[in-house]
């Protein structure tokens, strides 16, 4: 199986003042996980990500729902 990495997920929400800034230069890694796939999504440094950050992908709202012991964040497709 090849994995897939995938760039340039759209933000749903901005103007989350919660929202994580990462460093300049470091990416964040969000594993989406629909259920039926997992796929792992870069988003570039400096883009707003945390717990409750909505995105667009593939058609989709999703929701990051969480964060691993690894750093790496958790999406699923939003429930709304």
């Amino acid at each position: 199986m090849t994995p897939h990495i995938i760039g340039g997920a759209q933000p749903h929400s901005a103007g989350r003042p919660e929202c994580t800034r990462r460093p300049a230069g470091r990416s964040t890694l969000v594993i989406a996980d629909s259920g039926a796939m997992v796929e792992l999504l870069v988003f570039p440094s400096g883009e707003p990500v945390d717990r409750g950050t909505q995105f667009h992908y593939r058609g989709t709202i999703w929701e990051i729902t969480g964060k691993r012991d690894s750093g790496i964040m958790m999406a699923e497709p939003s429930r709304h």
